[in-house]
């Protein structure tokens, strides 16, 4: 009996999680009443009667009108050249962070270059304008603070987001660990 009751506990919960993968949940009720649930419709031409749950679609649709509407009254638009490591960085940056942007090569566009020059002032590479708020260069901690104050997403939690240094301690010339070497006085 105990174990009959821990191969249910644990097909329960095999279903369960796969259930929650899902983004539809449907009920199945056959004609004695019996009910199950799964991640699909029955087939067609069975006699159960179905009730169909969509799973996290009332979130993630909140979640892409915000976002949507954040795009739309503050749109990320990146000015760049190809070999420009600020510009390589300002990019890996927006899409580790999952932001939409639009990118403007300015290399070979006079046209563009000339627009840059009379709406910012000047013509640097990077340019980064949020909605209004315009950024000349790349400097990440800048670029976080401004997409932060207009709405965007921060960036998910994988730990801290910081390099941490582990396993090293503070040693002195002469390998006292510990002790911070004497400051010299001139």
């Amino acid at each position: 009996m105990k174990r009959s009751k821990t191969i249910f506990i644990a097909v329960l919960t095999v279903a369960g999680l796969c259930a929650a993968q899902a983004e539809s949940l449907y009920k199945w009720v056959d004609s004695q009443g019996r009910v199950s649930y799964h991640d699909r419709p029955p087939p067609e031409g069975s006699d159960f009667r179905v009730e169909q749950k969509n799973l996290d679609a009332g979130r993630k649709s909140e979640v892409d009108d915000t976002l949507e509407k954040i795009v739309e009254k503050y749109p990320v638009v990146l000015y760049s050249v190809p070999v420009c490591g600020s510009c390589d960085l300002a990019r890996a940056y927006l899409e580790k962070r999952k932001i939409p942007y639009s990118e403007k090569n300015l290399e070979n566009n006079v046209e563009l270059q000339q627009k840059l020059k009379q709406k910012y002032g000047a013509l640097s590479a990077p340019t980064i304008t949020i909605g209004e708020k315009v950024m000349k260069g790349y400097v990440e901690s800048i670029l976080e603070g401004e997409l932060d104050t207009a709405g965007y997403p921060k960036m998910e939690a994988s730990g801290s987001g910081k390099e941490e240094v582990t396993g090293q301690e503070n040693t002195s010339a002469t390998g006292d660990a510990g002790q911070q070497p004497a400051r010299r006085r001139y």
